[in-house]
C-alpha cells in the first residue's frame, strides 16, 4: 500500500472536520439553566475532606476513576472533580453529571435517590444517604455498575443531541440503502468504502481519525454470536478492505497483548448485543488504538450485523472520541418509522 494509503492523515486537512463542542448552550431543557461539563466528567460531592481520603472516597475512585479497556494507555471512565458539600455553590450545581454522598446517622439503612435536572439541564444526579460509612460503601458496590451504565447512558444521549444538529444525510440513506437501518452520522463523516455487505465510514481532523465499519451477512445459527467468530470476521473484512499506510500492510486486531472483552448487553437499541472491546493495529506497521463493537441479529432482513467503531490519535487522550464513536453506533434505528 502507498504512503497515500487509506490511513494517511496528509490530505486529513482537506476533509470536512466537525466541532463537538464540551459544554452546552446557555439554556438548558424545560428553560432551565444549561447544564455545564466536560465529556464523562463527574462531579463527587462529600460532606468534608476526610469521607474523601478515607475508604468512601477511595471507593468511589477505584470505580469510577478505572481504567477504560482496551486503551493503550491508562485513561479513566470519568474525570472526577471533588468538592465539600460547603463549597457546592450555584455553579457547581450546574454540572451535568453529579454523585452526593450523604452520611445521616439518623436513617435506618442506605437509600439512592435519582433526580433529574434539578438545577440544571440536562441533569443526572445520584445521591447514596446512609447512616454510616460502611453501609454507604455496601451500597455504593452494589450499584456501582448501575451508575456507571446510567453516567454513561446519559452522556451519549447528550453527544447524539448535540450531533442532531448536523447529521449527514447523505451518509445515512446510504447506509439505510444497504443495510436497512439508519445510524445518526454527523457531518464530517463520509462513506469511504461500501459493497452489498460491508462500509466503512470516516472522519478524518488534523491529528485524529474515527471510523465505522458495518459488516452484515446472512444469520445460520447462535455461534455467529460467540466472540472468537466475531473476531475472525471482523478480521477478515478489515483485512480485504483496510489497507495500512504502507505496502502490505492492512488493520486488524490485537489478540495477543489486549485480549478483546466480550460482554452479552441488552440495553443495546437491538436489545441483546454482544459487545466486544480491545485493541486494534496494522500488521506490518506502527499503528493502532481503541476500538468498540457490537454485534446483533437484524430480524427484518434476518442479517447478523457488526458494527464496529475505532480511533485513532496516536499521543493523545482518546476516551472522548471513542465515546462520541459508541454514541453513533447506540443510534442505530430499524425500519422505516424510525423507532429503535
Amino acid at each position: 500500500m502507498k504512503k497515500s494509503g487509506v490511513f494517511s492523515l496528509f490530505m486529513s486537512a482537506l476533509l470536512i472536520s466537525f466541532v463537538f463542542p464540551s459544554c452546552t448552550s446557555q439554556q438548558g431543557n424545560n428553560g432551565k439553566t444549561a447544564s455545564i461539563g466536560t465529556t464523562a466528567e463527574l462531579l463527587v460531592v462529600t460532606q468534608n475532606q476526610e469521607q474523601w481520603e478515607n475508604q468512601i472516597g477511595q471507593t468511589i475512585k477505584k470505580y469510577f476513576a478505572a481504567d477504560m479497556y482496551g486503551f493503550p494507555q491508562p485513561e479513566s471512565i470519568f474525570k472526577i472533580i471533588h468538592i465539600k458539600t460547603d463549597n457546592f455553590s450555584e455553579v457547581y450545581k450546574t454540572e451535568r453529571n453529579i454523585f452526593i454522598v450523604d452520611i445521616n446517622p439518623k436513617v435506618k439503612e442506605a437509600k439512592i435517590i435519582v433526580e433529574r435536572d434539578k438545577w440544571a439541564a440536562p441533569q443526572l444526579i445520584y445521591k447514596i444517604i446512609a447512616p454510616t460509612p460502611m453501609s454507604f460503601v455496601k451500597a455504593f458496590m452494589i450499584k456501582k455498575d448501575y451508575f456507571i451504565e446510567k453516567y454513561l447512558a446519559f452522556e451519549r444521549q447528550r453527544i447524539l443531541k448535540v450531533f442532531k444538529s448536523s447529521l449527514d444525510d447523505k451518509v445515512m440513506k446510504n447506509i439505510k440503502n444497504h443495510f436497512s437501518f439508519t445510524l445518526d452520522v454527523p457531518s464530517g463523516f463520509y462513506v469511504a468504502k461500501a459493497t452489498p455487505n460491508f462500509m466503512w465510514i470516516r472522519h478524518e481532523a488534523s491529528q485524529s481519525s474515527q471510523g465505522i465499519l458495518i459488516i452484515s451477512i446472512p444469520y445460520k445459527d447462535t455461534t455467529q454470536f460467540l466472540r472468537d467468530k466475531i473476531l475472525e470476521r471482523i478480521q477478515r473484512f478489515q483485512m480485504h478492505n483496510i489497507p495500512g499506510p504502507s505496502t502490505g500492510s492492512y488493520m486488524s486486531l490485537d489478540r495477543k497483548f489486549v485480549l478483546p472483552m466480550d460482554t452479552r448487553i441488552t440495553n443495546f437499541p437491538t436489545h441483546f448485543a454482544v459487545e466486544i472491546r480491545g485493541l486494534w493495529r496494522v500488521e506490518h506497521d506502527f499503528m493502532g488504538g481503541p476500538f468498540i463493537s457490537y454485534t446483533f441479529l437484524n430480524k427484518n432482513t434476518n442479517q447478523i450485523v457488526t458494527l464496529f467503531g475505532y480511533v485513532y490519535y496516536p499521543n493523545h487522550r482518546k476516551r472522548d472520541l471513542l465515546l462520541q464513536i459508541e454514541s453513533i453506533l447506540y443510534s442505530v434505528k430499524f425500519g422505516n418509522s424510525g423507532k429503535k
